[in-house]
């Protein structure tokens, strides 16, 4: 069997892919570590408010992601987009993101607590799931698009 030859352009294209998808897959692992790291603030601060101090699971998860927010914002702007877009301009993005984000999460907790009767834990971590991945695409596309990275 014997191979097709490649032009130098088209190995300098696949080069390009290559290394395209190698970026992504970098940005995509960071995120995922930048989302270990806010899962363990969100869900820590939660549980801790709803197991140790009785507060409702609806306040103490607004609580939660308020702090894995911050969190989420410092990391994902400096080390997974390595964004230099204006920090004003991208603040209130990655607000008005995790703000459609939390609502479409918050709903999700609410029907798979009161109208599914699942044990809250469980309800957590699903709507947490889907938080994440609205979240990833999201601030990608929107909050750090390309315009604003180097």
């Amino acid at each position: 069997m014997e191979f097709p030859r490649r032009t130098g352009l088209e190995i300098q294209v696949l080069m390009n892919k290559r290394e395209a998808f190698a970026a992504s897959f970098r940005e995509m692992f960071r995120f995922g570590l930048v989302g270990i790291s806010n899962t363990l603030v969100t869900l820590s601060i939660i549980f801790i408010l709803t197991k140790l101090f009785a507060v409702s699971y609806v306040t103490a998860n607004a609580i939660g992601y308020a702090a894995g927010l911050i969190n989420s914002f410092l990391l994902n702007r400096n080390w997974t987009f390595r964004s230099r877009g204006h920090v004003g301009k991208q603040s209130f993005r990655f607000l008005f993101v995790f703000l459609i984000c939390y609502g479409f999460q918050l709903a999700l907790l609410i029907i798979l607590r009161e109208i599914l009767s699942i044990n809250p834990d469980p309800a957590q971590l699903v709507a947490m799931i889907f938080y994440t991945l609205l979240n990833y695409v999201l601030n990608k596309l929107f909050t750090f698009g390309k315009a604003d990275r180097p």
